[in-house]
């Protein structure tokens, strides 16, 4: 693997992996903000590096040729990094390795993360395979968050990665058309069967407007019930772990939006959500 050059733009005093986060997934990187100093950073790595793994399934022109396998390639690469491989000056993969050198967080969280990535790539055939990929995915990354945070109580850290889990299938559900145009499919076959669609026909941009929205539909349905699987596991989270749950907020309105937003900025509306969440404390 190279450094990564996304980065390469003005920081304000950003770490490098910050530069990624705030470029690359602004919604983690404002609710990061509301962490304590010396945890942030941690956060910000776990961002960055989520967004690698992230782009290791961006579908190559090759994919009818070569199918996942460059993907795959790349995220065994991180999973190499996380079991102690040579990060190679790879700024995102040196912070990383610190990070879990000090046990900041759990490297089967971490991970976990590649593990997800990886099992899009093979497809999910059902709702229950998306469902435990989301909890590893995008759960997994605010579980990391929680631990960097200094959680150590399992009830709590399962009810944030549901939470992670309903900002995945809020984001998801918002950006749903740019995903599937960018040729990845995170949707379980039984879902696109639903709507009369297959992954290779997601790929090759057959998917409607009308079987979009069918599919957001779905996914609201899926994000409010990893809501409430949060809410049975931990119904009020410690203040001191709240910040790694915040994206949930931005999720829940993302899913009630009815869709069509598809990359639009956030609002102040938005960021007026999170904040009114931490001052009350909880989600």
């Amino acid at each position: 693997m190279t450094p990564v050059r996304d980065a390469q733009h003005p920081t304000d005093g950003l770490s490098e992996c910050g530069a990624i986060a705030r470029r690359f997934d602004p919604d983690r990187f404002l609710c990061a903000l509301f962490m304590p100093a010396p945890v942030r950073e941690a956060a910000m790595t776990l961002i960055a590096f989520n967004h690698e793994c992230v782009r290791a399934l961006s579908t190559p022109a090759s994919w009818s040729v070569a199918g996942p396998i460059a993907g795959m390639i790349r995220l065994q690469w991180w999973r190499d990094v996380i079991d102690g491989g040579d990060p190679q000056r790879h700024p995102v993969a040196i912070a990383l390795v610190e990070l879990l050198s000090r046990g900041a967080v759990r490297a089967d969280s971490v991970r976990g993360i590649v593990d997800a990535r990886e099992c899009e790539l093979d497809g999910l055939p059902d709702w229950p395979a998306w469902r435990d990929n989301m909890r590893a995915g995008a759960g997994g990354l605010q579980r990391a968050m929680a631990q960097a945070l200094g959680c150590c109580d399992d009830a709590v850290c399962d009810a944030v990665a549901e939470l992670g889990a309903v900002y995945g299938a809020g984001a998801l559900a918002r950006h749903l058309g740019m995903v599937l145009r960018s040729g990845r499919c995170p949707l379980p076959d039984e879902a696109l069967e639903t709507v009369g669609l297959s992954r290779d026909g997601v790929r090759d941009g057959y998917a409607t407007p009308e079987q979009i929205g069918k599919l957001h539909g779905l996914l609201c349905t899926e994000g409010e019930a990893f809501h409430a699987r949060a809410l049975t596991l931990a119904p009020r989270l410690p203040r001191a772990i709240l910040p790694a749950a915040l994206p949930a907020v931005l999720g829940r309105r993302d899913l009630k939006a009815g869709g069509g937003e598809d990359g639009a900025a956030r609002g102040i509306g938005d960021r007026l959500a999170v904040m009114a969440a931490m001052a009350r404390g909880r989600v």
